[in-house]
């Protein structure tokens, strides 16, 4: 599993989804977006990378395997969460909510550990996924035995 390619794939999908809402709620009188967006880029990111382990090595990841990206991809998923509320706040309004408390405040500390922990939970959920889809799809075009 690449964590380069993590990254990337969470960022182009946060600034697609967030330019998309944007967009969307320019265009129409409603009001779309909800804190829901923030799992959206982790869930394709691991999902992906589920699929490019599969495809590269045949197999499930195990437990340790799994594990290992999961906690490396939480962490790069909080920076980026964190780049992107005090970068692209005004484009990723909710990736900027993070920024309205400061960075020493304790309420920063709590939300940045709610959202780690979805990144968690969706990172191991979504790389499992992935993986299995792909394997499937190996084994239905006669790859796999």
């Amino acid at each position: 599993m690449t964590y380069v390619r993590y990254g990337l794939v969470f960022a182009v999908v946060a600034l697609g989804a967030a330019l998309a809402v944007k967009i969307l709620n320019t265009t129409t009188d409603n009001v779309l977006g909800s804190s829901a967006q923030l799992m959206v880029p982790a869930m394709i990111a691991a999902l992906i990378e589920g699929q490019q382990f599969a495809r590269a090595h045949k197999r499930r990841p195990r437990s340790a395997e799994i594990w290992g990206f999961v906690w490396v991809a939480t962490l790069i998923a909080v920076v980026l969460n964190v780049a992107l509320a005090f970068g692209a706040g005004g484009l990723a309004p909710v990736f900027g909510r993070l920024a309205i408390a400061a960075a020493s405040v304790q309420q920063f500390a709590l939300l940045l550990g709610i959202y780690a922990g979805g990144y968690l939970i969706c990172n191991r959920f979504f790389a499992g996924i992935g993986a299995g889809n792909q394997l499937s799809v190996m084994r239905n075009r006669g790859e796999l035995e």
